[in-house]
């Protein structure tokens, strides 16, 4: 109330008792009786003091404790004959002061019936709180918190005990560890173990209070049976890698302690990469510290004991199932092999940017000398095992020709001089790289075939001529290449099929090559470079295509036969004692017979094998070669120079006579057999089979030279 406005008292008003009045009975107080008056002062304030746990049943008094309601105070007004003088008030509050002044009884109500709705607030969530919780602010029956059964207590009740409980371990108590007839300790200053209770003991308050319906009724039931325990591991801090260190040195230095074989490898190990890998560097060693039989523990499950024990507030553990005469296990060198060893890796090629990926080098051991030494170590024993550094199979230059694109092998004679050259000009291929966009000529990487680069004289036709020829035989290797660019699915530029079929290939599959003449070409229409590989092993002449691999599809040759050509026979007319000795019917040139071939690229799908498409490849003609046969005349008959003899007085027994035998002209020939000229035959990429049962050209060349 505002004092300074009056400067003298003023009369006790009517208006300031029905104020009072109407507040004693909001709040059901009785109004005491009339006191005298006395000077005005202002009343000290009473506190009354805070609701017990007994007020308040059903919630601790360390969780809800209330104040009361506001101070109530006597409304009975008394003024002092004469108010001191007060100083000047500013007038912001003057002007709130003069609002009270003239509202007093309306602030007055208002006040009330603030109060009343605080009080009735507190009243209805002190009764919530206690309806709504099934324990009564109490934890659940039969639940044990370091040993102590805290159910049925408060919150605050169960931290008293806990505390009472481990005032006294925790913080002084040791752990003892018993292994045998060995004794581990762990104090509580070298663990720094310390228990937070007010955590574990929350723990506890929210058993049978969380979870699914199922679970909160599955806790309650428990609860009438049986203890629950609160582990205190979550709750305790504790140095573990101290005590995993004493295990771990326990086991390592115990005389009586089992040890296992270890190992490590002694040596820097380098840089692996391909383009930083030192040549020059130090060998590796692999040493292994063979194991010792004794008193067989595991430190891990020991490791479990000791915090079990800690959980559970206990402070000793004994390890009574212990085997004093352990044996060490085997030593698994496989096991250690795949732990220790680094493969090589292969370098990559980076599908986005064609640039190549660095591989690198690796490390091993050899796992059959390894187990020699092994098997002869004795317990305990050092045994050093020398590694040694693997390359990568292909190097970084070489990444672009991972993969086999295509490849053929044929077969050849055993003609020394066309071997020799079948050599050389698997030399001269072996190892050509083709860029991406490059055109191969079989003419232009090899040049002419002469003497002076070592070619020798071999068979080739010329002009449907069997002779010999410097770098004769050589077509083969162009046969077998261009065999192999097909199945690549290489961009063919220009190819000649022979005159005739040859032996070592299938129809439709030969490329003929001649210095001036016909020239085999193909075009790299890949992203990559292309390596070739070819060479002469086995009687065999072989030719690989590398490069990296783009398709998701494998290509197989196939032919077809679309007509066939029969030779004709001709005769060639000799006397009867001509210089070549022919006889009558002799055949001096065996006839061949001509195909038209289709050369077919089948596609398959990698993944299934499934035939995706069947592309036509190329046309091959192949000539006939008539039969000439000789046709002999008769050789004259002499006159007889002997006398003539008297005739026989008998006559002569007649004796019956044979005809004569007219000479045939055109003896007869078994005609020659030809191949099938329905169905398509595939072609094996590995041609070492005749491909066909006709008399087959060794060589064939129009233009002479190099027939294959």
């Amino acid at each position: 109330m505002a004092k300074g406005k009056f400067s003298q008292p003023r009369p006790y008003r009517e208006e300031e008792r029905e104020i009072e009045q109407s507040f004693r009975q909001l709040t059901g107080q009785q109004a005491p009786e009339t006191p005298e008056r006395i000077p005005y002062s202002d009343p000290a304030p009473e506190i009354p003091g805070n609701l017990t746990p007994e007020q308040n049943p059903g919630e601790d008094n360390e969780d809800l404790l209330f104040q009361s309601d506001p101070q109530e105070t006597d409304l009975n007004l008394h003024f002092e004959e004469e108010e001191p003088e007060t100083p000047e008030k500013p007038p912001i509050l003057d002007t709130i002061l003069d609002f009270i002044d003239h509202n007093r009884k309306a602030a007055l109500v208002g006040v009330c019936a603030l109060a009343l709705i605080v009080i009735i607030a507190i009243i209805a969530l002190v009764f919530m709180s206690s309806v709504g919780d099934p324990y009564g602010g109490k934890i659940l029956n039969n639940v044990m918190v370091a040993g102590v059964n805290v159910g049925g207590m408060t919150k605050s009740q169960a931290v008293n005990a806990v505390e009472v409980a481990t005032e006294r371990t925790y913080s002084q108590q040791t752990l003892v560890l018993q292994i045998g007839s060995d004794t581990l300790e762990f104090s509580p200053e070298d663990t720094g173990v310390e228990l937070d209770v007010k955590a574990a003991v929350n723990a506890a308050y929210d058993y049978g209070r969380t979870g699914t319906k199922a679970e909160k009724q599955a806790a309650y039931e428990a609860s009438l049976t049986g203890n629950h325990t609160i582990g205190l591991l979550p709750y305790l801090e504790l140095d573990t890698d101290y005590i995993r260190g004493v295990l771990e040195d326990y086991a390592g230095t115990g005389s009586s302690t089992l040890t296992q074989v270890s190992y490590k490898i002694d040596g820097e190990i380098p840089d692996l990469s391909t383009e930083e890998f030192d040549e020059t560097a130090a060998e590796l060693t692999l040493v292994l510290t063979m194991g010792t039989p004794g008193l067989n523990f595991d430190a891990e499950s020991l490791y479990n004991s000791v915090l079990d024990a800690y959980s559970m507030n206990e402070f000793l553990v004994k390890i009574d199932e212990v085997d004093p005469s352990a044996e060490p296990d085997p030593v698994d060198l496989q096991a250690i092999y795949e732990e220790v060893c680094v493969q090589p890796v292969e370098p990559s090629v980076d599908m986005q940017t064609y640039e190549v990926i660095p591989g690198s080098y690796g490390y091993t051991f050899d796992l059959v000398e390894a187990q020699k030494l092994v098997d002869k170590a004795q317990y305990g024993e050092e045994v050093r095992i020398p590694m040694e550094y693997v390359a990568p199979e292909i190097t970084d230059e070489d990444v672009f020709f991972r993969d086999v694109l295509g490849s053929c092998k044929t077969p050849h004679s055993n003609n020394a001089n066309r071997t020799h050259n079948l050599k050389l000009a698997c030399e001269s291929l072996n190892g050509l790289v083709l860029y991406p966009g490059d055109t191969f000529s079989f003419n232009d990487t090899l040049g002419q075939r002469t003497t002076a680069k070592g070619y020798k004289s071999a068979p080739a036709y010329v002009n449907n001529k069997l002779v010999d020829s410097i770098g004769g035989g050589i077509c083969q290797v162009s046969s077998t290449l261009y065999c192999s660019t097909l199945i690549a699915d290489l961009e063919i530029v220009s190819r000649t099929n022979h005159s005739f079929p040859v032996s070592y290939i299938d129809y439709g599959m030969d490329a003929t090559v001649s210095w001036g003449g016909p020239d085999f070409k193909f075009r790299n229409n890949t992203n990559y470079p292309i390596k070739i590989q070819a060479e002469v092993s086995d009687g065999y002449v072989i030719i690989e295509l590398l490069g990296t691999n783009e398709k998701d599809y494998y290509i197989e040759l196939s032919y077809a036969i679309t007509s066939t050509i029969k030779p004709e026979t001709v005769y060639e007319d000799y006397e009867y004692d001509n210089a070549e000795g022919y006889e009558d019917g002799d055949v001096i040139q065996e006839g061949v017979t001509g195909y038209y071939v289709k050369t077919y690229q089948n596609k398959y799908d990698s993944q299934t094998g499934q035939l995706i498409s069947k592309d036509f490849a190329a046309n091959s003609q192949y000539k006939t070669l008539e039969q000439i046969i000789a046709r002999v005349e008769e050789a004259p008959t002499e006159p007889s120079t002997e006398a003539p003899t008297e005739p026989p007085t008998e006559p002569p027994t007649e004796v019956p006579t044979e005809p004569p035998t007219e000479a045939t002209t055109e003896p007869p020939t078994e005609p020659p057999t030809e191949p099938p000229t329905d169905a398509a035959t595939e072609a094996p990429t590995d041609a070492s089979s005749e491909p066909t049962t006709e008399p087959s050209v060794t060589e064939s060349s129009e233009n002479g030279g190099d027939g294959a």
